[in-house]
């Protein structure tokens, strides 16, 4: 068979199975002579690639081309071997929630994803197609055996995002395209368990997509195709949190009252609105909402509630979490009541309010078991809002952590000078939410933290997940030896407490212990006996 020297090397048996692939390897080598002649021209060369990540035959193809010089020149990234001896095309992952190596299953997601056929735009399958390509490339760099040869990879989303960055700079991919392939894997493998999808993760998330509803819907996307390529007990959880992502964008997007999350997921500030259950979302009239923010300025419509920190090393109450709750008949947006009160100028005073109530009201009780309270606040509205000089008088009296929220992207200088003046006045400064954002540990090196509090979604299910252990193991490693202190909250059952305590944590918080209350309890006998039955070892 002229021309087809070397392509080929079989015995025939069946002459049109063989035909057929004669021919599709005759086109793969077209397909290589295309990407050598056009490698100069970047918008052509980005198309061929393209092309074939929107090919129906994309598994074989990459993976015949995938040693090719042509794609090794334009994706050195795929072949850097980590301690292992592995790649990306080679890399094993040896856990029960996978059933391919990590390139096996990259193929595998770029057959699945908007496959021909699917009413998708061009651009919207480009982006999706090129995002699978590199969603787990940074896997190798990351991977962990453990003693009994289990494998696992924690942070390979940020490596990921590291590691694409210049291969999409090879390539003619616009700014924003870059922005949203980067920001689709950098959250790939964020909130899968049913438990972290709350308004405030799911919210988080589509701030990151700026709001967009065609690019949450594209992160469902790719979410689905990464779950569908591993094994089929982790598919079928994911199709469960897939239908609460669903409920959340048609909540969210298009104001779909019949599906609404519960607004007491969202609370700014600690904010929640405390109202009677009630399955559609209110009318809410301009004149009520005035009624309801003179009922807050005037503390008649607040109710406060304290749960408390545990040192499950001595055993006993360590500190407080402070909640305002909003007393109101009506169930409202939190979002819609907070705006309202910037257009009206309220915004301030209603902020001022909730922050400097919840210490008022703690200082009021004489029997407590511990004098340290964390004040949630957020970042802007303490920075612009808080009556500081207040505040630092309160600190003489009571030992104050202002416990900071979405200080993401934010300029580290101005925060330290925060922190700074906060610790002069004899307070400390604690992170919360820590671990679903964009700030890494690194950059904690640039500021002088207390604690540091990771993020609800991080515990739940911990005890079932080996990544989110290993990531919570470096979270103390790191506090450890940078002097601060982490507090883990969301404990609801024992398997977790037992996680938490071999990780070495030593302050921790949850339902285990006690719920938010109005009242404050002593409860360092209850809490002796429930820790006294378990085992300590693994606290230090």
């Amino acid at each position: 068979m002229e021309g087809y020297e070397g392509i080929f090397d079989f015995e025939t048996e069946n002459i049109v199975d063989d035909l057929n692939i004669v021919k599709e390897r005759a086109r793969v080598n077209r397909i290589i002579d295309s990407l050598k002649l056009y490698e100069n021209d970047n918008s052509a060369f980005t198309n061929l690639i393209t092309e074939i990540l929107e090919d129906e035959n994309v598994v074989e193809i990459l993976t015949k081309i995938s040693r090719e010089p042509i794609f090794v020149k334009y994706f050195p990234e795929f072949y850097n071997k980590n301690k292992y001896g592995e790649d990306v095309i080679n890399c094993q992952q040896n856990s029960s929630y996978h059933k391919y190596g990590v390139f096996k299953h990259t193929l595998i997601t770029i057959e699945q994803i908007a496959p021909k056929g699917i009413p998708i735009g061009e651009w919207q399958r480009k982006i999706l197609k090129w995002t699978m390509l590199l969603h787990d490339i940074g896997k190798p760099y990351v991977k962990n055996v453990s003693e009994d040869g289990t494998e696992s990879f924690a942070g390979h989303e940020d490596v990921s995002v590291e590691l694409a960055k210049p291969i999409l700079d090879r390539f003619y991919f616009t700014e924003d395209e870059k922005k949203v392939i980067l920001t689709l894997i950098k959250y790939h493998d964020k909130f899968l368990n049913e438990g972290e999808i709350i308004f405030d993760n799911m919210k988080f998330l589509a701030t990151e997509l700026n709001n967009k509803k065609e690019l949450f819907y594209m992160l469902i996307d790719v979410k689905d195709a990464d779950a569908s390529a591993k094994s089929i007990e982790v598919y079928n959880k994911y199709k469960l949190t897939k239908n609460k992502y669903i409920e959340f964008a048609s909540s969210y997007f298009d104001g779909d009252s019949g599906t609404k999350m519960n607004v007491d997921d969202n609370p700014e500030n600690d904010i929640v609105i405390v109202k009677e259950k009630k399955k559609n979302i209110e009318e809410i009239s301009k004149p009520e909402l005035d009624i309801l923010i003179d009922g807050i300025i005037s503390k008649k419509n607040l109710k406060t509630v304290f749960q408390p920190i545990i040192n499950i090393k001595e055993k006993k109450v360590f500190a407080y979490e402070v909640y305002t709750r909003i007393d109101f008949d009506k169930t409202i947006e939190i979002m819609q009541f907070l705006n309202y009160t910037k257009e009206t100028e309220m915004y301030d005073k209603v902020q001022q309010t909730l922050f400097i109530n919840g210490i008022t009201k703690f200082q009021d009780i004489a029997i407590k078991e511990a004098n340290v309270l964390f004040v949630n606040s957020n970042y802007e509205s303490y920075e612009k809002y808080i009556n500081k000089p207040r505040v630092y008088e309160m600190m003489d009296k009571t030992n104050i952590v202002v416990n900071l929220q979405n200080y993401e992207k934010k300029d580290f200088v101005r925060i330290q000078k925060t922190i700074d003046t906060i610790h002069e006045n004899n307070g400390k400064v604690a992170f919360t939410n820590f671990g679903i954002g964009s700030l890494t540990l690194e950059d904690l090196d640039l500021i002088k933290l207390d604690y540091l509090i990771p993020d609800i979604s991080i515990i739940r299910d911990i005890e079932n997940d080996e990544e989110k252990q290993k990531f919570l193991f470096d979270m103390v490693t790191y506090c450890i030896s940078n002097n601060i202190e982490i507090i883990v909250i969301g404990i609801e059952r024992q398997e977790q407490l037992d996680v938490i305590k071999n990780a070495g944590v030593k302050y921790v918080q949850g339902y285990y212990f006690q719920r938010p209350e109005e009242v404050i309890d002593n409860i360092n006998d209850k809490i002796e006996g429930i820790l006294s039955s378990k085992s300590n070892e693994a606290i230090v």
